[in-house]
């Protein structure tokens, strides 16, 4: 039985994404599955094992600064100081996006650069 896999488009080389286990493409199991682009080295995670991406397809340098944002955001929620649901209504606010352009997963660089700033100010 195939099963189908969503087509992911690279935004860097337009080219289709492979679909692979973590297990397969870090040689561990992280129990999730992911898109590469393999002539790019662009990827994104799913939803568990899954086949639904977590966001759009990053590179090296996408990765890293939405892995800093993340760092940024779950520190306020995981202290348990406050709800997860009102960090990302504050995130709303503060980069005036909806609820549905309010993940990290879908940010360009410069969108992740504007929330580093933010948090740098002390503006969040």
């Amino acid at each position: 039985m195939t099963i189908k896999t969503k087509e992911v488009i690279c935004p860097y080389c337009d080219k289709s994404a492979v679909f692979t286990t973590s297990k397969e493409f870090y040689g561990k199991d992280f129990r999730t599955n992911l898109y590469v682009c393999l002539p790019c080295d662009a990827r994104v995670g799913t939803h568990g094992r899954g086949r639904t991406p977590l966001g759009t397809l990053a590179n090296g340098r996408l990765r890293n600064l939405r892995k800093m944002c993340h760092a940024r955001i779950d520190s306020l929620w995981r202290g348990k100081r406050t709800s997860r649901r009102k960090v990302y209504a504050r995130l709303q606010r503060a980069m005036s996006l909806s609820s549905e352009e309010a993940h990290i997963g879908m940010f360009d660089e410069e969108q992740c650069m504007k929330l580093i700033t933010i948090f740098d100010k002390g503006e969040f």
